[in-house]
């Protein structure tokens, strides 16, 4: 049995050094971890003591039937007041600490603009290029209305909508943030291994609201480089011009 313990020692730190897919996904995932972990220890201090006294001190006819008076134990009254406190504030202080996280885009984040229109996503690169993302009733993405990006680095999105309230849900980061007309919103994100990653709203926005879906490709840093440098093509322009 000593033998499996360095076996599980190594899966346990190769557990905690792997990288995320994607961030901040992770600190979504640490928060849920840690208010799980003291709500079930909460639940099991209340819930065992709780079956143990029900059955202890169940009522039996002519046993026990006035109870003894009690006056108070300060102790115990001030354990149980001082200890809640104590959770809650831990609660309170580790959750402002991983939202500032999740909320801050690193330095040096690549900005996007993301324009969210009835029913679709415009997409700005900083050397101008646009992809528009279109809804799509069959869910079968275009390649060229898949928004690149690359692999590894934090993208800051800054978000606005040309008509209703719409809703951008990067699924594998696990952040969202309504795109409202006349306002400029933002997130962060950043998908650490290349793939294809569904986005989409996540606010009710008409009748083709439940095919207002848009695929992130991620790329080699090096790919993407080559891609954004190509440009704008023709079919684009004429398609930009199509829906302003």
């Amino acid at each position: 049995m000593r033998a499996l313990y360095p076996l599980f020692t190594l899966a346990l730190l190769g557990i905690a050094s792997a990288e995320p897919l994607a961030y901040p996904a992770n600190l979504w995932d640490r928060i849920y971890g840690i208010w799980l972990f003291i709500a079930v220890v909460i639940y099991l201090i209340v819930a065992i003591p709780m079956l143990y006294f029900m059955i202890r001190y169940r009522y039996k006819p002519g046993k026990n039937e006035n109870g003894a008076p009690i006056e108070g134990n300060n102790a115990l009254e001030v354990t149980w007041t001082v200890i809640p406190l104590i959770i809650v504030i831990y609660l309170a202080t580790q959750s402002f600490v991983f939202y500032k996280q999740q909320r801050n885009a690193p330095q040096g984040a690549m900005e996007i603009k993301v324009t969210g229109f009835m029913w679709g996503w415009e997409v700005d690169y900083p050397n101008g290029k646009k992809v528009f993302a279109f809804f799509s009733p069959d869910y079968k993405i275009p390649e060229e209305q898949k928004i690149v990006l690359p692999a590894g680095k934090p993208i800051k999105v800054l978000l606005t909508s040309r008509d209703v309230i719409h809703s951008f849900y990067v699924r594998p980061a696990k952040v969202m943030e309504d795109a409202v007309p006349g306002r400029i919103t933002h997130l962060w994100f950043q998908i650490n291994k290349p793939g294809e990653y569904w986005a989409f709203c996540r606010e009710y926005c008409g009748t083709q609201h439940s095919h207002m879906v848009a695929i992130i490709k991620v790329v080699p840093q090096e790919d993407f480089d080559k891609w954004v440098k190509a440009g704008v093509s023709q079919s684009k322009l004429e398609l930009a011009s199509n829906i302003r």
